[in-house]
């Protein structure tokens, strides 16, 4: 008789006899998967899964992902159990840029140190936390859809040594299958396994071509957005991007490129920097500095309307330009290409003039520091009149309003006033959604702290307070406590 015979029948021997005993389900003994022998074992359960994009040099699935594929990717349905592959301790649950939810575990295999990633999952810390003894085979989470993904799938990574201590990645699918684990025998759909000669991306927004992966590099030719790049799979070099455009090859940052076509069309040739591109001043009054920095010198403040010529291509939101007979640094976001109605001269340096602004949007959190997770001192109507205190500094601007001081987001403002006078108005009680299928309610801000309750995906919260560090105080029915605000949402879920 077969080996793989004996090993079923013995399995429905167990079965018969653990539900004659009256044991739960899910204490049912089950026989341990393929390369149980040598303590290693598959990730999902057999026939839930599909392997689809693999290990290696890839074309980018997703605005802001890698060009090196570390992992396997096992698509499968939200929910599925992820299993340990093997014993170990558990080096990481929980939130974690790129991946949302993950857990990290480190094992020794074969008298050598091995860590296992387990990427996209629902709750990272739902079923382990850092610290936690786990067996192969334990149940450590669940399938999800978290982070930078396309649908629910389990991304696999398995690196020899401890994970993030100067471990090496290794192909998942072949360490497995030479422990006996063999992924693809098990799984219900098999993609071919090729890589692509050549990828195909589009420039997001207008974006520098430069000759090197780095601001300090040469400008060659400034894409427009929505223009066709194409790269080798795996050409990057940390958040760059080589690419060619047109019958140029260089670099581009990586926030600006996306394998989706945006909606405008764009010209089919390079253009060269335009150093005599013409703009104007938005605002009342705007610094003209002597470096591309809020900490630097002011040159002159320029009066709006005031037009500007542009000496080189802008980088990370600051232009160098001439404005009359002085040359230097000003913030692009505060620049326009619509000439005023009334021309305007360059002014001379000037006293420094407060700047007034209105929120343009229901409701804006005015901050005691330029953090989405510092404290809210209060929120602001839509209209309420701010004076700016300083100028803008990476997306923030300390401003008054009222009798209050603190910092805005600029996106959320406008130079245009309102019809009505608006005015402040102070912490009100604020509603959420869960938007996963089961959220932790803590008795801390903690992951480590205690479970009150799992809240159900649409359960309605009340805010208690003001959010700190990504977490949120909440009342839910009778219940009060802490969850993630990553998992909450201002519109109720369908």
């Amino acid at each position: 008789m077969k080996t793989s015979s004996v090993q079923q029948r013995l399995g429905a021997v167990l079965g018969a006899a653990t539900l004659a005993l009256g044991i739960g389900v899910a204490s049912v003994l089950v026989a341990p998967p393929a390369g149980a022998s040598s303590g290693v074992v598959a990730p999902l359960p057999a026939k839930t899964y599909s392997l689809s994009s693999y290990y290696g040099p890839r074309c980018m699935p997703v605005a802001g992902a890698s060009t090196w594929h570390l992992g396997q990717d096992m698509g499968a349905a939200r929910g599925v159990r992820v299993n340990a592959i093997a014993d170990g301790v558990v080096l990481k649950a929980g939130a974690t840029s790129g991946f949302g939810q993950v857990v990290v575990v480190r094992h020794t295999i074969g008298g050598r140190t091995v860590s296992s990633v387990y990427g996209h999952v629902v709750d990272g810390d739902r079923y382990v936390r850092a610290g936690q003894k786990v067996s192969a085979g334990q149940r450590i989470a669940d399938v999800g859809s978290s982070g930078n993904s396309t649908g629910p799938h389990l991304h696999l990574e398995v690196w020899n040594g401890t994970y993030g201590a100067g471990a090496t990645h290794t192909d998942p699918l072949t360490y497995l299958r030479g422990r006996g684990v063999d992924l693809r025998a098990t799984a219900t759909r098999v993609a071919v396994r090729s890589t692509p000669t050549s990828c195909t991306y589009y420039a997001s927004s207008s974006v520098n071509l430069r000759s090197g992966p780095s601001t300090t590099s040469p400008v060659l030719a400034v894409v427009p957005r929505a223009a066709t790049l194409t790269a080798k799979p795996g050409a990057a070099s940390g958040t760059w991007r080589e690419v060619t455009y047109g019958a140029r090859t260089g670099w581009v940052s990586a926030s600006y490129v996306t394998p989706r076509r945006p909606a405008t069309a764009p010209p089919t040739t390079p253009t060269a920097p335009a150093p005599s591109k013409v703009s104007y001043v938005a605002v009342s009054s705007l610094n003209l500095r002597a470096k591309p920095s809020t900490s630097s010198a002011v040159v002159a403040r320029l009066a709006k309307g005031t037009k500007v010529t542009h000496l080189a291509a802008a980088s990370k939101g600051w232009v160098k330009v001439k404005a009359g007979t002085r040359t230097g640094y000003v913030s692009t976001a505060y620049l326009t290409s619509t000439a005023p109605a009334t021309p305007t001269t360059p002014t001379t340096p000037s006293a420094p003039a407060a700047t007034v602004a209105y929120v343009n949007t229901s409701s804006l959190n005015l901050r005691a520091k330029p953090s989405t997770s510092s404290a809210v001192v209060a929120r602001l109507a839509k209209g309420t009149k701010v004076t700016q205190v300083a100028a803008p500094s990476k997306g923030w601007v300390k401003v008054k309003a009222g009798a209050r001081t603190g910092y805005v987001a600029t996106s959320y403002l406008t130079t245009k006033a309102p019809a009505a006078k608006p005015g402040t108005t102070t912490p009100a009680a604020k509603v959420s959604y869960v938007t996963v299928s089961s959220l932790n309610l803590r008795a801390k801000a903690s992951t480590s702290s205690p479970v009150l309750a799992r809240l159900a995906k649409g359960t309605k919260v009340t805010h208690v307070g003001a959010a700190s560090k990504g977490w949120q105080k909440v009342k839910a029915g009778t219940r009060t406590g802490f969850v993630s605000t990553a998992y909450l949402s201002a519109t109720r879920p369908r």
